[in-house]
This record gives C-alpha cells, structure tokens and sequence, in this order.
C-alpha cells in the first residue's frame, strides 16, 4: 500500500519514496509528529503555490506500508521477510517512478540496501537515498554495503545520513557510501530531523537531482553556483 501528496503532474521527475520505522504504518508516520514519524521532517519540504518557472517545481512523496502486523519490514537476527521488503519497494521505485528514496531507522537500512544494490547493478537506478537513523543490516546484506564499499566501479546514488553525533552504526552505513555521501548531525537522536533539515541541507533532493535552483517555503529561488555553492 502506498500513500502520498496530492499529485503534480505525470510527467514530474521530482519523486521521492518513504520508509517508515518497525512499529508503525506509512499512514502514521506521514502524519505523526512524534520520533517515529515524519510530520516534521515533511514540513520542511517546499510545497509553494507558485511553483514554476521561477519557483522550482514542488517535490511529490509516496509512503510505503510494510504490510506487517507489527509494521517491521523483517524479524530476527537472520532478517527473516527483509528480501520480501527489497522487492516490494523496488517494485514501488518503479511504479512510482520514484527518484530517490527516505527512509527511517529499519526503514533506513532497507532504503541502504536499495541503495547500495542501485549503485552495484542490481537493481532499479535512483539518484539519491535520505537515511535517517540507519543501522548495519543483518546478513547477508551487510556484506553487500561492505562490497559496495570496497568495489570502485560501482555507480553513484548520493546519500544524506541523518544522524545523532553518537551514532556510530549509521555513521558506519555512511562509510560504505563513500566520500559522495554527506551527513547531517542533528540532537534528535534516532528521530527523523525537523523542518530545518532542507535549508540546512540547500534542497539536498533539488541538489543533487541537477537542480539549478532551490528554495524554501516561502520567499524567492536561490540559485546553485559551480560546485554547488549557493549564489
């Protein structure tokens, strides 16, 4: 099951999927302001009435239910359900037509794995992942981030881990990205981050989707320099 923001238009590439946490339904977590929701951190996405040709157009969300009982997309030390939760989601990637992907906590490390499967090959291609409070999968998965890690071939997908400056697990998922993958400390430990995140970050979906331009809920378009600097 997927729910999402009203559409913009069919032809729009500005698409991102979201991943709860274990313990709660996509329905929830869009909507709770709490530490296992993601009510905040959407706040923080621009969603302007006069997107455009000076405005860069809105960016459309779609959340993905796990389908569980307890709302966790796999069990155990050994992942029990966790290959179910990969296909489900890449199938969702490509039926939404998704760009990038956001995740939280258990949702976070499944949106690594896609990630990290994009960049190898071996699955659908996206741009860019948004990891808030990502763990170390259990295996065989985790050897699959250490063989991304190690394989200098493997293509780019960019990454925004959001983490606690205590966090060493994410701060290990981060690594097996490379020196492309950018962090964002924030003091809400393993919560998602507030509305802030997207000033903080310039837009980072605008950024690194080859954006000209970005710009928050309210006054005008700031644009990117060489390198990403804002002008």
């Amino acid at each position: 099951m997927s729910i999402g923001a009203a559409s913009i238009g069919a032809e729009s590439s500005r698409r991102m999927l979201l991943l709860h946490g274990s313990g709660t339904s996509a329905g929830a977590f869009v909507n709770s302001p709490t530490a296992s929701g993601a009510k905040r951190f959407l706040a923080g996405v621009p969603r302007r009435a006069d997107a455009g040709a000076s405005i860069p157009p809105n960016w459309q969300y779609h959340a993905l239910d796990a389908g569980t009982d307890d709302g966790s997309w796999w069990t155990g030390d050994d992942g029990k359900g966790l290959e179910k939760s990969v296909a489900s989601v890449e199938r969702a990637l490509v039926e939404q037509a998704a760009v990038g992907i956001v995740g939280h906590e258990q949702g976070a490390t499944l949106a690594a794995i896609v990630a990290a499967r994009s960049a190898l090959g071996e699955g659908p291609r996206i741009k860019f992942a948004v990891l808030c409070g990502a763990a170390m999968p259990p295996p065989p998965h985790a050897a699959l981030l250490h063989r991304l890690r190690d394989d200098s071939a493997a293509g780019a997908v960019q990454t925004l881990h959001c983490i606690s400056p205590t966090d060493s697990d994410s701060a290990a998922v981060a690594a097996c990205f490379g020196q492309e993958a950018e962090t964002l400390f924030h003091d809400g430990g393993g919560a998602m981050p507030g509305p802030g995140w997207w000033e903080e970050t310039r837009g980072y979906p605008e950024r690194v989707t080859g954006g000209r331009f970005w710009c928050t809920q309210v006054g005008p378009a700031r644009y990117y320099a060489t390198g990403n600097m804002v002008m």
